[in-house]
């Protein structure tokens, strides 16, 4: 029944009652602790408005140059009984994926939101609605139904706009090797076939894509062609189906870019003599991976040149964070590697050989056939790097397959509406690529807001799509600055 307290004993914290050293309690014991904050300040949490207000005029700019173009399909419906605009049945997937909803189930579920569907409006600038009736956006299957018409063409050129004007605009001056933009060439599969009497790869929906790669790590869409698929275990067929969609996709790369200077990147499937031509008869430059199984002979025959001449190789440097000159491999080039395919006339190109170690950071060791001419360390040193920048483009893909937008989800069946799906989705991983980089890194910079991933900045933006909608029209938006700042390495 003791009721009492015991004694403090063995707390050495506690003082005695009555003791002068430091702040005392009311109850006489010594506050130990701290009286003013120590340790780093928490930055501060991002505010919504102001990314939501840079989202606004961020993306009423690119309205202006995409809703044009998206006009240009041929209208083939009734107008007296139709509730929406065609550019509307396009927006509301383009913001779908653009918030990362990644499921037709998921846009139909914002369907009835008023401010979800006064955005979806507001973009595809569709300025009438039913009297006394709430605003409402399509259902994804008149989506489907929409785009199952005929609108690639125009949703593949809406691309093309879209990075014309971006190259225009000149956010892409930091992202050139020798003044020629790095286009990375690769195939990804894009979803698998519901009920398909196939089975293996033949069940699934491949595409090779195009995209403009940067140093700071984005990868922009140009264009894509599809690719037929191969039998499980093919590697010859598969390697062919890659070649053959190539010679389809450097066509309309050239017809759509006919004066842009042009980098091609390629994994080991590229180096071979006639990709190699095809590329010099469009006046491009390459960077392959040089492998030797693709080409043997000249492998072996790269080795041997550099070994002969030993002075075409140099030191590899690096800088720490702290500016620190490190020396972590060597560099070395091979020119006038000669290649043949069994025809009488040869083709000669260069190669470089990267050996890196770990002194600053993950080593490597890799070779590149290129088309570049080389005169010492620094030019093969950068052709290295822009080689090994072609990771990008699997990078890219990794993000669109498990960052949201659910790439190889099988968002219809049809092969035609899902080709067109997959070229919403490319426009909407390119405005949110841009407008991370030109306008939420320089908010969060100058308003020292603290570091968020993606996902939650998507969230944040999506809330406040949710919460507000988008008050003005497009035309009454101020558009924002795409700053540059960060448009660099």
């Amino acid at each position: 029944m003791g009721g009492g307290e015991a004694p403090d004993e063995g707390n050495e914290r506690i003082g005695k009652k009555g003791t002068c050293r430091g702040d005392n309690r009311k109850d006489g014991t010594q506050n130990l602790h701290p009286q003013k904050r120590t340790g780093r300040r928490p930055a501060k949490t991002p505010d919504g408005e102001d990314a939501y207000e840079e989202l606004i005029g961020f993306i009423a700019r690119f309205c202006k140059v995409l809703n044009p173009v998206f006009s240009r399909i041929e209208n083939l419906r009734d107008p007296k009984k139709c509730l929406y605009d065609g550019r509307t049945f396009l927006w509301t997937f383009i913001l779908g994926f653009f918030v990362r909803m990644g499921s037709r189930n998921a846009m139909d579920a914002r369907r009835c939101d008023e401010n979800f569907s006064d955005a979806v409006h507001k973009l595809s600038q569709q300025d009438w609605w039913i009297d006394n009736e709430k605003r409402t956006t399509p259902c994804s299957l008149s989506v489907c139904n929409y785009l199952e018409k005929g609108c690639t063409s125009v949703l593949e050129q809406s691309l093309v706009e879209m990075m014309s004007y971006m190259i225009r605009l000149k956010l892409f001056a930091y992202a050139r090797l020798r003044g020629l933009f790095v286009i990375a060439v690769d195939a990804t599969k894009q979803e698998k076939i519901r009920c398909c009497k196939w089975k293996g790869n033949r069940a699934n929906r491949y595409v090779l894509e195009a995209k403009l790669i940067t140093p700071w790590g984005n990868a922009y869409s140009l264009m894509s062609v599809p690719l037929k698929p191969w039998h499980e275990g093919d590697e010859k067929e598969k390697q062919d189906s890659e070649y053959h969609g190539f010679l389809r996709l450097a066509p309309k790369l050239k017809e759509a870019f006919p004066h842009l200077g042009i980098c091609i990147l390629g994994d080991g499937l590229y180096a071979c003599t006639p990709l190699m031509k095809l590329c010099d008869s469009y006046h491009w430059k390459y960077i392959f991976t040089f492998k030797e199984g693709r080409t043997p002979k000249a492998y072996a025959e790269a080795q041997e040149l550099m070994k002969l001449n030993p002075s075409d190789s140099g030191d590899l440097v690096r800088h720490d964070k702290r500016g620190k000159r490190i020396v972590c491999g060597t560099v070395s080039w091979a020119k006038g590697v000669e290649i043949s395919r069994g025809i009488k006339e040869g083709y000669s190109f260069n190669v470089v050989k990267v050996d890196e170690n770990d002194n600053n950071g993950s080593a490597y060791n890799g070779q590149f056939a290129t088309s570049f001419e080389i005169e010492d360390v620094k030019q093969a040193d950068a052709i290295g790097m822009w080689g090994r920048r072609r990771w990008g483009i699997e990078s890219s893909f990794h993000v669109e397959k498990h960052g949201g937008y659910n790439l190889e989800h099988n968002f219809c069946n049809n092969s035609r509406v899902s080709r067109n799906i997959y070229l919403l989705m490319q426009i909407a991983h390119n405005l949110w690529q841009l407008f991370n980089r030109g306008c939420l890194l320089p908010l969060q910079k100058h308003e020292k807001y603290r570091n968020m991933t993606h996902i939650k900045w998507v969230e944040l933006l999506y809330f406040m799509i949710l919460k507000k909608g988008i008050p003005l029209a497009i035309d009454e938006m101020p558009q924002r600055y795409v700053s540059r700042e960060f448009l660099r390495l």
